[in-house]
């Protein structure tokens, strides 16, 4: 302890002596050459119900300059972007909208560029990608248990009862809602009977171990299977996090509520 507070004092003073000096040297801003994109936010979503899916990036130019016409290139077909911003004299921001016309479920990701010899490379890079999706309507399906092997024998806690499930209308998928760990949904599919019919290749659980999330990875050509007896669900999947694989778990619901199959 004695040897941790001599450091520390050694550090405040080194810290001190450093603050003191900095007013002896010359300090020169960053200097801004060219233009470079930006955005509030790096993801997008809509819904079905939105009248329109469009959202703007911003072109900055620091120091503005004399007039100029920017090229705009973007990488994906889904979008409709200008294909160049244009500055007035002095004018240092300007702001493009970028249109889609997404359906539910789908996702894309949207890369915009200026050429090299617009932007400014010493500070910001060239491009920028924003990933859009158009979520579903979700509506209520009920309730379920849930009853982990992961929870259970991994963590040692209870099944997990009131699990909200939804449906997104107009298909047949369905969520567990938040049953791990909330912010983290489980996605599961239904036949037309209401039978299980497929998972996500890939869904995380939110549970940390190791300093990763466990997910539930569903390989069916490797023996993994998603089945029901009636209300009973049974989601047989590997779990695994970043640093290890814990093999295969029987992770079960039961959809105590609302059940569409009964």
């Amino acid at each position: 302890m004695k040897q941790l507070l001599k450091y520390a004092c050694t550090l405040v003073a080194t810290a001190l002596v450093l603050a003191s000096c900095t007013d002896e040297f010359d300090y020169t801003p960053a200097s801004y050459e060219g233009a470079y994109i930006i955005s509030d936010q790096s993801s997008v979503t809509f819904t079905p119900a939105d009248a329109t899916q469009q959202f703007t990036v911003k072109i900055v130019r620091p120091n503005g300059g004399a007039a100029e016409t920017i090229a705009i290139e973007s990488d994906n077909d889904a979008f409709t972007v200008p294909t160049s911003v244009t500055f007035e004299a002095g004018q240092t921001e300007a702001e493009i909208t970028v249109t889609c016309d997404l359906v539910a479920g789908q996702q894309e990701t949207l890369t915009l560029s200026i050429p090299d010899d617009a932007c400014d490379l010493n500070w910001f890079s060239g491009s920028y990608s924003i990933k859009v999706k158009c979520e579903y309507l979700w509506e209520e399906a009920g309730s379920a248990t849930l009853h982990s092997e992961l929870l259970i024998d991994g963590f040692g806690l209870a099944p997990r009862p009131g699990v909200a499930v939804m449906h997104a209308t107009g298909t047949n998928l369905y969520k567990l809602v938040g049953p791990y760990t909330s912010g983290y949904d489980i996605e599961f599919e239904l036949d037309e009977d209401y039978n299980a019919a497929n998972l996500p290749a890939d869904q995380d659980t939110g549970l940390v171990y190791s300093g990763s999330t466990f997910h539930l990875y569903y390989y069916p050509q490797y023996g993994n299977s998603f089945t029901n007896d009636s209300n009973v669900f049974t989601m047989s999947v590997y779990i695994m996090n970043a640093s290890s694989d814990f093999g295969v778990w029987n992770e079960k619901f039961v959809w105590d509520e609302g059940y569409p199959g009964e």
